[in-house]
């Protein structure tokens, strides 16, 4: 097979180059300018056959195959038959008298075994590079006790020493062949055992059509399948078909295939005009909309002339209604008469807009951070980590200039989480802030102000790593704070709002299982109220370009305990603007309250004891600090 291949190729190759050593040799003379050039000229029939002997050789076309190929071959079988033929056969043909009956058809397949022993085989699928089998050798060496043998019989055999030696050189070598299952399995073959009446493990799964039977010298078995088909009748042109359906739906596929082609099917056209320009104009089925053509006279006169397509081989050609056609021509005017017109103006009267007062606006907003953050001596629990933020915010602004009032209403809910391999899902960010406040005017850049703030957290807190036991949840603690006082704003951006006479409240619910001392409540109570003043500053600024940062202190002093110490409670936001809905951002909170106290350790680490036994404890700052890429949308 392969070297009638090889024959084809070399006669293809050898008529090639004779026709291309023909075209070189013209050339060749041509350009000597000895021998007139001779062009290559075909007939339909040496066309067809020249371009038949190049399609048939496939060493000439790219394995992957090209269009020029397949365009060739459409090209020679439309040579052979016209299309209108294959058109009218293929319509013509009588699809309902194909005869169609069912019947069954059998196939087998020959697979060749190699035998490892008289019970077990392989299917000889995959060529082998050894044998299957493994040689095992094993040398028994006959041992004598020679001391004995020595001793008692030394002075009857002299040559008794020379002998015992020989016995104990004496071996005897044992040969065990088996079967090497490691290389099989490496080569992914299966071995089979032969019973009585079965095979295992069997060839085919259970409930398999197909049956298995040993040629007569084992040397291969068979696998053999019947199936039902459906026949056609030896008058048609069909062996066999996939269902009983199929004459029918093959008609309508051609009759749709054709009507197809009859659409997609179009004749370019040229329309010349008096100066020789070519307007393309495109002859397809199914164009109903009319083209608008400019025909011109020799008088440089142009008209509209629309042309439509309704059929494929139709045209209608519609001339422009009420065209009319005018000339310039010079006139001499001894005099031309100019009429002016001056129209009356008047100013008219104008009234002012009345503004529509508008008194209530909102605002939400939400940003997602991922984020590092860093914990030290925070009261909440958390740890350092890796982490993602939700940062939920939402305000409601009241305005009435009239009366020179303001009331704003705002909202945050600050949820974060991490997930660590050690101890999986687990929050870093919980808390919930409310703040009221209610503004009138007293004078400029000063206000009376009233001001409510709560603050709390969402879900429960733990001091990692220890996760069994909850040091904070909703409402436990939570803190509120209504003052009243005066605010100050000496810039556009920054406020000072000092409330005299303030009230914080600072409570745990759930005593029995939150230690509310932990949040400077003592043992025996489930709240902490305090009267002082508060001092809020808050200030926003713009550092660099994109560069903004937000600041916000809140001061508290006890009037009645301890009024020296003073806690804080500040935020700082640093936000750096990369697009239009991500920024960059480090948030830095800072806490120290004199009554939440943290236990005192020693350089080991350990807890400083007391004289009493008890740890010895005293206030600290709290710092909670993050950094990361957030995205925020705003409404």
């Amino acid at each position: 097979m392969r070297r009638i291949v090889f024959l084809t190729s070399l006669f293809a190759f050898v008529a090639l180059f004779k026709v291309s050593a023909q075209y070189v040799d013209e050339l060749s003379l041509a350009e000597n300018d000895t021998i007139p050039v001779q062009p290559i000229t075909f007939t339909a029939s040496e066309a067809s056959e020249y371009i038949s002997n190049l399609l048939v050789n496939d060493s000439l076309w790219r394995p992957a195959g090209d269009t020029m190929k397949h365009s060739l071959a459409r090209l020679v079988d439309q040579y052979h038959e016209p299309m209108d033929s294959v058109r009218k056969r293929l319509m013509g043909f009588k699809y309902d008298s194909i005869e169609i009956s069912p019947s069954f058809l059998s196939r087998s397949d020959t697979l060749s075994l190699r035998w490892l022993n008289e019970s077990t085989f392989i299917i000889d699928t995959v060529p082998l590079e050894k044998d299957p089998f493994k040689t095992k050798k094993t040398i028994i060496t006959n041992q004598v006790d020679s001391m004995i043998i020595s001793l008692r019989y030394k002075d009857i055999i002299p040559q008794l020493d020379n002998f015992i030696d020989s016995l104990l050189m004496a071996r005897d070598t044992i040969k065990e062949v088996f079967i090497d299952t490691l290389y099989l399995e490496s080569k992914r073959l299966q071995m089979h055992q032969v019973y009585t009446d079965s095979i295992v493990p069997p060839l085919l799964p259970p409930g398999s059509r197909r049956s298995v039977r040993f040629l007569p010298d084992s040397a291969g078995i068979i696998i053999s399948e019947r199936f039902r088909v459906f026949l056609a009748d030896r008058d048609s042109p069909f062996f066999i078909v996939p269902n009983e359906k199929m004459p029918d739906s093959l008609k309508y596929a051609v009759q749709a295939l054709h009507i197809h082609n009859e659409v997609r099917d179009s004749i370019l056209l040229y329309l010349n005009d008096v100066d020789g320009r070519r307007i393309p104009f495109w002859l397809s089925a199914g164009e109903s909309d009319q083209y608008r053509f400019w025909v011109r006279n020799q008088a440089n006169d142009s008209i509209t002339l629309w042309i439509g397509n309704p059929a494929k081989y139709d045209l209608s050609l519609v001339l422009e209604d009420d065209v009319s056609v005018e000339r310039r021509e010079k006139k001499v005017v001894d005099d031309i008469p100019i009429t002016t017109h001056t129209p009356v103006r008047s100013l008219a009267t104008l009234k002012p807009l009345e503004e529509i007062p508008v008194y209530w606006s909102y605002g939400l907003g939400s940003s997602f951070t991922m984020n590092q953050t860093y914990f030290s001596n925070w009261s909440r629990g958390g740890e350092s980590s890796i982490a993602g933020l939700l940062d939920i915010r939402g305000s409601t602004e009241y305005t009435n200039k009239e009366l020179k009032s303001k009331w704003t209403n705002s909202g945050r809910l600050r949820y974060g989480a991490i997930v660590t391999e050690a101890q999986g899902f687990r929050s870093n960010t919980d808390e919930i802030e409310i703040n009221s406040q209610y503004n009138r005017v007293l004078r400029n850049k000063i206000d009376f102000s009233s001001v409510l703030y709560g603050k709390t957290q969402l879900a429960k807190g733990y001091n990692y790593p220890n996760d069994s036991v909850v040091v904070s949840k909703f409402l436990n603690p939570g803190t509120f704070t209504i003052g009243l006082g005066l605010e100050y704003k000496p810039f556009p951006k920054t406020s000072i709002n000092f409330s005299a006479l303030s009230y914080r409240n600072t409570f745990v619910l759930d005593t029995a299982n939150i230690n509310q001392t932990a949040f400077g409540i003592d043992k025996d109570l489930r709240a902490r109220q305090e009267m002082g003043g508060q001092l809020v500053i808050r200030n926003s600024i713009t550092i660099l370009d994109g560069l903004n940062m937000n600041n916000v202190i809140r001061l508290f002093s006890s009037y009645l305990e301890k009024p020296k110490n003073i806690d804080v409670d500040w935020e700082i936001n640093l936000d750096k603007q990369i697009n239009w809905y991500s920024r960059i951002r480090l948030n830095l909170h800072v806490i120290y309250d004199d009554d939440i106290l943290f236990p005192v350790l020693d350089s080991a680490g350990d807890p400083v004891k007391l004289p009493d036994g008890s740890t010895k404890k005293a206030p600290r700052m709290q710092l909670k600090q993050f950094l990361g890429l957030t995205l925020a949308f705003r409404i």
